[in-house]
C-alpha cells in the first residue's frame, strides 16, 4: 500500500518533470523524524537537492494566479487539515486536487479557495537533482532489447517459424509487464509502471486493482505471482519444445481468466489497471496465434508425450523457484520497514544532541592564525574537521563537508584544521597543507576549494603538486600548520579524521555521514542558545 505523504510528493515531482527514485523517496520521507509533517517533505526535497519553498500565502484569486501549475497545498476538510497535490488549469480556472489515497477531485477556483488554508510547498526543476536510479527505466529498456536479441538468435538457430518467434516475444513482454506489476505492488518505480499508472484520471488506478481482494485469484497467489509464473514458464518451454503446440493450447484455455479480469475491473473496482490490461492483451495475442497456426484438431494431433512432459516440467520448475524466491522478497520488504524505523530513530535530533552534549568541550580557538574557514564565518554553528591530506578515511569526511557547504553554506562555519607533522617541511603532507593555506590566505578561495577536492579525490602527490604547488610562499603558512599541530597535541587529537561541533566531538555512535541530517536542527539549537546567553 502506498504511503500517503510519499504519493503526494511523487505526484508533485512527476507534474514538474523531476526525475526521482520512488523507493528512495518513500524511504526518506517515512524515516524522517518529523514524519508526517510538512517539514518532512521540505527536508527530503532538500536531501535530493530539489529547489523548494514552503510558505503561507494569501487565500485570494490574485495569489492563486501567481502560483505554479502544480504544488502541494493544505486544505480544510470535514476530518481536519490535509495535504494534497494541486494541478491547476489556468485556461479553465479549475483545480484538480489529488489526495494521499490517490483519489482526485476537480474544483472551481472559488470552490478551491473555500478549502485552501494558504500553506503551500512548491518545487523548481534544477540540473543538480540527486537521485540514485534515474536511469533505471533506460536500463530496463536496454535489458529488454538485449534479451529480445538473444531470443531472436536462439529461435532462428532452431529454425522456428515467424509465428513461434512472435509467441516467444510476447511471452518475454509478459514477463517484463508482470515484473512491473510486482514492482507496482511493492510501491517501487519502473518505466512501464510510471507510464501506465501515473496520472489523475479517476478511472485509471493500478493500485486500487492490484490491492483489491480480487487480485488474489488463487489463495496466497496474487496476479503478479501468477503472471510471472505463467509467462516465465511459457518462455522457458518455448526454448525446450520442438514445436509450441502445447503452449498454443494453454494460451487458448487461459482466455476465461482475462474475461474475469476485465469484468472485475469494470464492475467491482470500477477502475482500470493498464498494466493488467496489458497482460490481458498479451494473452489474447498469444491465443490469436493459436488460430493462425492451424486448426485445433491439427494442433492436438501433433502433440507428443515429450513436448507435454517438457511443458509440465517448465511450469513445475518455475513455480518451485518462484515459491522459493517470493518469501525472500517479502522478507526484504519487512527488513525495509525495519530499516525505516531504525533510521527514523537514529535521526532523532534529541537523541543525537544528548550524546553530543555528553562530550567534553574543547577550546577550539587558535590565536594569530589564518586557517581555512568556509561557509558563514558569523554562523552560530561551527564545525571543525581535523584532517590530513593523505589520510584514507579523511576522504569521506571531505565529501561530507563538501555536501554541507553546498546545501547549508549560510548556516554553518566550517574550519579545516590539519594534523600534519611539521618536523620535515619537505614532507608531501606539509607541502600540500601549506599550499592550500597559501592559496586561501592570498585570496584564491575558489582555487583552494578545487585543490582540496583534487587531493581528496586523487591522492597522487606528484600529479597534484605539478598543478598546485607554488614555491614562492608569501604568507608563511608553515607557522599556521605548526599552530594547528600544537593544538591537536595539546587536546590529545592524535588520529584523523576528527569532527568537532562547537567544540564537542561528533558522537561515536553515529556514522559521520549522518551529520548532514542534523545541520538545520544544530543551527537552530545553537542560535537559540546564543540568543538566550545574550
Amino acid at each position: 500500500m502506498k504511503n500517503a505523504l510519499s504519493l503526494i510528493v511523487q505526484k508533485l515531482l512527476s507534474s514538474n518533470g523531476i526525475v526521482y527514485d520512488k523507493k528512495e523517496l518513500d524511504f526518506q520521507i517515512q524515516s524522517h523524524p518529523s514524519y508526517p509533517s510538512l517539514h518532512a517533505i521540505t527536508g527530503v526535497l532538500d536531501h535530493f537537492n530539489i529547489e523548494n519553498i514552503a510558505a503561507e500565502v494569501p487565500t485570494d484569486v490574485q495569489t492563486l494566479q501567481q502560483l505554479p501549475d502544480s504544488f502541494i497545498a493544505q486544505i480544510s476538510t470535514d476530518t481536519g487539515n490535509d495535504l494534497v497535490t494541486v494541478k491547476k488549469d489556468t485556461k479553465k480556472s479549475t483545480y484538480t486536487i489529488i489526495s494521499g489515497d490517490d483519489s482526485s477531485k476537480k474544483l472551481t477556483e472559488g470552490g478551491f479557495l473555500t478549502q485552501f488554508t494558504g500553506i503551500i510547498v512548491a518545487v523548481e526543476k534544477t540540473d543538480d537533482i540527486t537521485t540514485s536510479k534515474e536511469n533505471k527505466g533506460l536500463k530496463n529498456i536496454v535489458l529488454f532489447g538485449l534479451i529480445s536479441v538473444i531470443i531472436i538468435y536462439m529461435l532462428i538457430n532452431k529454425g522456428n517459424s515467424l509465428i513461434n518467434f512472435a509467441y516467444s516475444f510476447l511471452a518475454l513482454l509478459g514477463v517484463f509487464t508482470s515484473y512491473s506489476i510486482l514492482q507496482q505492488e511493492l510501491g517501487e518505480s519502473t518505466a512501464i509502471g510510471n507510464a501506465f499508472c501515473s496520472g489523475t484520471n479517476e478511472k485509471k488506478d493500478c493500485d486500487a486493482v492490484l490491492n483489491s481482494k480480487g487480485a488474489e485469484i488463487i489463495k496466497n497467489h496474487k496476479l503478479s505471482d501468477l503472471s510471472i509464473i505463467y509467462f516465465s514458464s511459457v518462455l522457458l518451454a518455448s526454448f525446450l519444445l520442438s514445436n509450441l503446440n502445447p503452449l498454443y493450447i494453454i494460451s487458448f484455455v487461459a482466455l476465461p481468466v482475462t474475461l474475469y479480469s476485465i469484468y472485475y475491473q469494470y464492475k467491482v473496482v470500477k477502475s482500470w489497471c493498464l498494466l493488467c490490461l496489458t497482460i490481458v492483451g498479451v494473452l489474447w495475442l498469444q491465443a490469436g496465434l493459436f488460430f493462425v497456426e492451424g486448426q485445433f484438431t491439427t494442433i492436438v494431433a501433433e502433440l507428443n508425450l515429450t513436448d507435454i512432459i517438457l511443458t509440465v516440467a517448465s511450469f513445475i520448475s518455475v513455480y518451485t523457484i518462484w515459491n522459493f524466491v517470493k518469501p525472500m522478497v517479502k522478507e526484504l520488504r519487512l527488513l525495509q520497514k525495519e530499516k525505516i524505523n531504525f533510521v527514523k530513530f537514529k535521526r532523532n535530533f534529541n537523541l543525537f544532541n544528548s550524546l553530543l552534549t555528553k562530550s567534553p568541550k574543547l577550546d577550539t580557538a587558535i590565536t594569530a592564525t589564518n586557517e581555512l574557514i568556509f561557509g558563514n564565518k558569523n554562523a552560530s554553528l561551527e564545525i571543525i574537521t581535523v584532517t590530513n591530506p593523505f589520510c584514507g578515511h579523511c576522504k569521506g569526511v571531505h565529501e561530507i563537508v563538501h555536501d554541507i557547504l553546498n546545501k547549508y553554506n549560510d548556516a554553518v562555519k566550517i574550519i579545516i584544521r590539519f594534523n600534519v607533522g611539521t618536523d620535515d617541511e619537505e614532507n608531501p603532507g606539509v607541502k600540500v597543507a601549506t599550499t592550500l593555506l597559501e592559496l586561501y590566505n592570498t585570496g584564491k578561495i575558489e582555487d583552494c576549494k578545487v585543490a582540496l577536492d583534487d587531493i581528496y579525490r586523487d591522492t597522487n602527490y606528484d600529479k597534484w603538486a605539478a598543478k598546485w604547488i607554488n614555491k614562492a610562499h608569501t604568507t608563511n603558512p608553515i607557522e599556521v600548520l605548526k599552530a594547528e599541530k600544537d593544538w591537536c597535541t595539546t587536546n590529545g587529537i592524535n588520529f584523523t579524521p576528527e569532527i568537532l561541533i562547537n567544540g564537542k566531538s561528533f558522537p561515536k555512535e553515529y556514522d559521520r555521514s549522518d551529520l548532514i541530517f542534523f545541520i538545520e536542527d544544530l543551527e537552530e539549537h545553537f542560535q537559540t542558545t546564543l540568543t538566550l546567553q545574550e
